[in-house]
């Protein structure tokens, strides 16, 4: 039995509180497109792996970044000047008993596919750089003997012999201390501001739009029932002739996310607003030539924007971990945010308790005996009965990590 505490602090559930405010970086943001990135060459590499030897190899690509690059945008068109650049700062395991794998091979064909979905204008074969910032080291752990006694973390990239590949699973231990929040369920705020950025980026809408690009950011704050939107909406510039289209197009899409969200949730009142830096006497305008910030000096970084549920809640606790591209095996950072969420939900769906999950690892213990978990129900009301079933859910999860890394790697769990 999994040692749990579970409490009520007394915090409220998140929609009765007075103030709120959530953010969502689109698909589109820079920091969006390299957890997009990041979490796409993980998913390839460790199906890969699987496919040509039953386990997942050992890699770890949660510091990617990406430099913009600089364009010149006309009403009507534009031009790239310098092309942009994205850093893969990461290790990946190299080779299996003299067995190259072609992970560069598989991280460009990923990086070319997250680009076309994330920013379609786009042309990444001519726009965009690779750095190769990849390297193998091992880490801080091999102490050599004059005996030469072998330690796996030698061969952490490598393994000379298919033998080595038990360590890739580093056991099922956990790689690091570290702490993963998880809640449930999204709250009102949430939902809009997701279904916001969801209307603006969906395919439907920009096929009737397509002057909308796509690094959108939508701030949302709620006081009562009253909710604030700021939105930060790229125009595409070769569907943008003049600047009075350009207003226009602006005032059309704050009436039509008012319109929106008004029939979807008509208990809240909204107040839109779009692109309010804007600066007409200036020539300072929301207008790109492909829809994206990384045509024009803007950076990205893994784990940077979004947390696990898609958004950035700054009223909620969260975890600050950058999952995106972390070894979905045993990296906590990863498995143990991914595990609290689920366990969260499981919770909210049987009680109907809003819920925060707290797991803390300790570095080097079995990823099925976390060190800490704690279970803070939002309502003191609960019973002996239900602390016995929010303790078999936990059970339930924490026993099977395996669940949670393939779920990951079908990319059935949004981690961004």
């Amino acid at each position: 039995m999994t040692n749990v505490t579970i409490f009520s602090s007394g915090i409220k559930n998140i929609d009765s509180i007075e103030y709120e405010v959530v953010e969502r970086k689109g698909i589109g943001h820079p920091d969006t497109i390299c957890d997009a990135i990041a979490e796409g060459i993980s998913r390839n590499f460790s199906q890969y792996a699987l496919k040509e030897w039953g386990v997942i190899l050992r890699h770890m690509l949660d510091k990617i970044a990406l430099q913009g690059g600089a364009s010149r945008v006309t009403f009507g068109g534009g031009r790239m000047i310098n092309p942009a650049k994205l850093f893969l700062n990461c290790r990946f395991t190299r080779e299996v008993a003299g067995k190259k794998i072609p992970y560069l091979e598989i991280a460009r064909k990923v990086i070319k596919e997250e680009l076309s979905k994330a920013d379609p204008p786009f042309d990444s074969e001519r726009w965009l750089k690779i750095v190769n910032n990849i390297h193998f080291s091992q880490g801080p752990g091999v102490v050599y003997k004059a005996d030469d006694t072998v330690n796996e973390r030698q061969f952490f990239f490598s393994a000379p012999k298919v033998s080595f590949l038990q360590y890739h699973s580093n056991g099922l231990r956990s790689n690091d201390t570290s702490t993963a929040v998880g809640y449930a369920p999204l709250s009102t705020l949430e939902k809009v501001v997701l279904a916001t950025e969801d209307m603006l980026n969906g395919k439907g809408f920009k096929k009737k739009h397509p002057f909308v690009g796509s690094d959108i950011k939508i701030m949302g704050v709620r006081a009562g029932r009253l909710i604030k939107l700021t939105c930060c909406v790229p125009l595409i510039s070769v569907h943008v002739r003049s600047e009075k289209e350009y207003h226009a197009q602006l005032l059309f899409l704050q009436e039509e996310i008012q319109r929106v969200l008004h029939d979807r949730f008509s208990k809240c009142t909204f107040q839109v607003s779009v692109n309010t830096r804007d600066n007409p006497d200036r020539s300072d305008l929301y207008l790109t030539l492909t829809g994206s910030a990384i045509e024009s000096g803007d950076e990205g970084v893994v784990g940077r924007g979004n947390r696990i549920r898609g958004v950035i809640p700054f009223t909620r606790r969260m975890s600050m971990e950058a999952s995106c591209g972390k070894n979905p095996v045993y990296h906590v950072g990863k498995v143990y945010t991914a595990l609290s969420t689920l366990i969260a939900q499981k919770i909210y769906d049987t009680l109907e308790y809003e819920n925060y999950v707290y797991i803390s690892s300790q570095i080097g213990m079995p990823l099925v005996v976390p060190w800490c978990i704690g279970i803070d129900l939002c309502d003191a009301r609960y019973s002996v009965s239900d602390k016995h079933i929010i303790q078999r859910i936990v059970d339930e999860h924490v026993s099977s990590p395996d669940v949670v890394t393939q779920r990951i790697i079908r990319n059935e769990i949004q981690l961004y």
